[in-house]
């Protein structure tokens, strides 16, 4: 069994997060498996051929992620008749559910296994289950799993009738209802209640326990000064008591769920008067059709306090990346890395926002600076026109990665980062990028955090020294990778032409597109 058993395969990288915890099962449970990263919609061809010869290949299932391509797994079933399970991802504004939908509905004939919205484990199980039938080691396997989760539930439930015995021990609770048949004999006035139910166990309507003795019968509610027939009762005044219900307690706070060493900072949501407020009321100050001068627009940018967190790039922390996604759904401004260099982001649907990176750049709207940074390439079908087929096998190679592609952009789209006809689009190869994306749902504008006559920013120090008390948030994560910008190709017209080369040499982008590229100068 040293060859791939299970097939993974992902439409974009940006789908690996939710996958990982899913291959790690895989890992723990010893099931061999190979991960693809092939698109429904940019490599359909070779999706359909690799799907042809799985069987052939000793593929016996299939984990598909469907994130923003959510025919993927459909498209996969449409071409094997191994079985195809699906994990929906939820890395669109509908967060999974259109793939949720689309994945159960698949037509007669080729069906889709699907699990819950990122549920990648269960995929891992479920699979293993499928190998157990013919492959008896996974059959121990999946045994010990079980007995394992029974365990832990277990001892959670014993931890529960610790923490509330009379809430969770029945031998506590007063109330219950008996066993029908036996309740007009136990409330016989002559039958003794602990002989029929002290051993049985059974807590009778009208009854209560003494100590661990028998059960005795419950006076039924009497107006007060009613006799009982009982001396000791009758001797006092009896009086109506409403017992008040106890009061439930506060919820815990996350100091006391949490030891301290595993709780995580608290981050503060931007306050109510942040950055946009502040430059909104700047700019509708001026009057109209003036640009306003640098020192103007510094003076009004002075009361913006510039947040950094140190991040992780192996395991960025959710908390952080939250607070970043939140300062950019404000109209704020976050600098994160990039594979390449540091980049200054807003969210290239707002205007405003657009308008005051290029304030604090210190750009103009025609120099064509802005890139648009997309975390999945699902999301170019709503930005550009066409993706010429010459360049999709560019795509599939460079992306993510430092490849900016010019395409010819929809009319009236994002014509607050460019009124051209044409838009700049990558995918960054950074896992704090990408994330951070995925949160946000939204293209991002980005430009490179860069003053005039200085090299691009490759590390967070250089950009606090440049950009502090003008933006929100950054996101240091230590030097960049490349330390060079992202080379540019411009897709419009054929032969294509470079316009930069950065990161990904000339004579690489020549070797693959060939005669449909010029030479480089």
């Amino acid at each position: 069994m040293a060859k791939a058993l299970v097939g993974v395969i992902l439409g974009s990288r940006a789908d690996f997060n939710v996958m990982r915890r899913g291959l790690e099962s895989l890992r723990m449970m010893g099931v061999p498996y190979a991960l693809e990263f092939l698109s429904a919609h940019r490599t359909p061809d070779r999706l359909a051929q690799w799907a042809r010869k799985a069987s052939d290949n000793g593929i016996e299932a299939i984990i598909c992620g469907a994130g923003g391509s959510a025919q993927l797994a459909g498209a996969v079933a449409c071409h094997t008749l191994v079985p195809v399970i699906a994990v929906p991802i939820d890395s669109t504004p509908l967060r999974g559910q259109d793939a949720l939908y689309t994945l159960v509905q698949q037509p007669l004939g080729t069906p889709v296994a699907t699990v819950g919205i990122n549920n990648s484990e269960n995929a891992a199980f479920l699979v293993a289950q499928i190998l157990a039938i013919k492959y008896p080691a996974f059959r121990e396997v999946l045994a010990h799993t079980r007995a394992a989760a029974a365990q832990r539930l277990d001892a959670t439930g014993k931890e529960l009738v610790g923490e509330f015995p009379d809430l969770c021990d029945p031998a506590r609770t007063t109330g219950a209802s008996a066993p029908r048949g036996r309740e007009e004999e136990d409330t016989d006035p002559g039958s003794d209640p602990g002989a029929r139910n002290g051993d049985s166990g059974v807590i009778r309507p009208g009854a209560r326990v003494v100590g661990n003795s028998k059960l005795v019968p419950t006076p039924r509610p009497q107006e007060p000064g009613t006799p009982t027939g009982d001396p000791a009762l009758d001797a006092e005044t009896p009086t109506l008591v409403v017992p008040r219900p106890r009061p439930y307690p506060a919820p815990p706070s996350d100091e006391d769920l949490a030891p301290a060493m595993f709780m995580k900072p608290r981050i503060a949501t931007p306050t109510p008067r942040s950055a946009r407020d502040v430059v909104a009321e700047f700019l509708h100050s001026v009057e109209p059709g003036r640009r306003p001068m640098t020192a103007e627009f510094d003076k009004a940018l002075a009361s913006v306090e510039t947040k950094v967190f140190q991040v992780d790039r192996a395991e960025p922390d959710e908390d952080v990346l939250s607070h970043a996604m939140m300062v950019l759904l404000e109209g704020g401004i976050v600098a994160f890395p990039t594979d390449t260099v540091y980049g200054l982001a807003v969210d290239a649907t707002n205007a405003d926002a657009v308008r005051r990176l290029y304030e604090v750049k210190g750009a103009t709207a025609s120099s064509k600076s802005l890139s648009i940074l997309i975390h999945d390439g699902g999301a170019l079908d709503g930005l550009v026109k066409e993706v010429p087929p010459p360049i999709e096998s560019v795509l599939d190679v460079y992306w993510p990665g430092g490849l900016t592609v010019i395409f010819a952009k929809h009319p009236n789209v994002l014509a607050s980062v460019t009124e051209s006809p044409s838009i700049a689009i990558r995918i960054p190869d950074d896992p704090i990028a990408l994330r951070l994306m995925a949160m946000v749902q939204k293209p991002l504008a980005v430009i490179n955090a860069a003053v005039p006559n200085q090299q691009p920013a490759t590390d967070g120090k250089q950009v606090l020294e440049r950009y502090e008390g003008k933006i929100e948030c950054l996101l240091d994560a230590g030097p960049c990778r490349s330390g060079k910008a992202s080379s540019v190709i411009s897709v419009i017209t054929e032969p294509y032409e470079l316009l930069r080369e950065g990161a990904i040499p000339a004579r690489d982008l020549k070797r693959a597109l060939g005669d449909k590229m010029k030479d480089p100068v």
